[in-house]
């Protein structure tokens, strides 16, 4: 009997299932929303208040229009993808669901301290996700020295990452930064986690230079010692006396 073709989808694929998950989650918000009700996104008040705590979890499979439904979607199917293979299962779902859920724990916190500007507002979480996916991707390729290609321009893995941290601050400085909280807090914990423990070899690295270069100066100013030395004896005043 003939194989069947395997297909570029498959529901055992944890980035596969995330980007139906968004899709189909996005598509029940939207129509709740048509109804006037909206549970499933991420209300600081509402969890705080009513403790309607499943909603960080639900809002981060909920898309804000339907061009993030669809790029968004194709986003977690191919980078996620990638990050899958190269990270595994339980690491890549730990990143990429934990980043967010941890920037909205820490929207919550910030939520009691300034009530009325963030506590009211009602964010979707998708895009945390995608910020999540784009920055990790892009570090994780810079870090092991891959070129990325970007609509047919090669560019570095650190350049891809700041393409999606600038998209998060453009959407912060021409609107209201607190519409992106999440996703500026998100982009935040994607380099920390990145970089972390790379500061203490970068203090190695430059301590070790510094070493490097106090030890070039000594070698040199024994070679002008030795080099003097040897002139002075040439031109001392005994040496000629026979």
């Amino acid at each position: 009997m003939a194989r069947r073709p395997a297909l570029p989808f498959s529901l055992e694929n944890s980035a596969h299932s995330l980007a139906v998950a968004t899709v189909a989650v996005s598509v029940v918000s939207g129509l709740m929303r048509q109804s006037g009700s909206d549970i499933l996104s991420f209300a600081p008040a509402r969890v705080l208040s009513a403790l309607e705590v499943w909603r960080p979890f639900t809002s981060l499979f909920v898309a804000s229009n339907p061009l993030e439904v669809i790029f968004g979607a194709l986003i977690i199917y191919s980078i996620g993808g990638i990050l899958l293979a190269r990270w595994g299962r339980k690491t890549f779902l730990r990143l990429a669901l934990g980043i967010p859920l941890t920037a909205e724990a820490i929207v919550l916190v910030l939520a009691l301290v300034a009530p009325e500007s963030i506590g009211g507002r009602i964010y979707t979480g998708t895009g945390s996700v995608l910020t999540t996916l784009w920055i990790l991707y892009g570090l994780m390729s810079w870090f092991s020295g891959q070129m990325l290609n970007f609509w047919g321009t090669p560019i570095s893995g650190k350049t891809f990452a700041l393409i999606g941290l600038g998209f998060v601050v453009l959407s912060a400085v021409f609107g209201d930064f607190r519409w992106v909280l999440p996703d500026l807090i998100s982009a935040g914990l994607c380099y920390a986690y990145m970089y972390r423990g790379r500061s203490g070899r970068l203090t190695q690295r430059i301590e070790l230079a510094y070493y490097s270069w106090k030890l070039e100066r000594l070698k040199k100013r024994s070679k002008l010692r030795v080099v003097k030395g040897s002139r002075d004896d040439d031109s001392d005043p005994s040496s000629n006396i026979h």
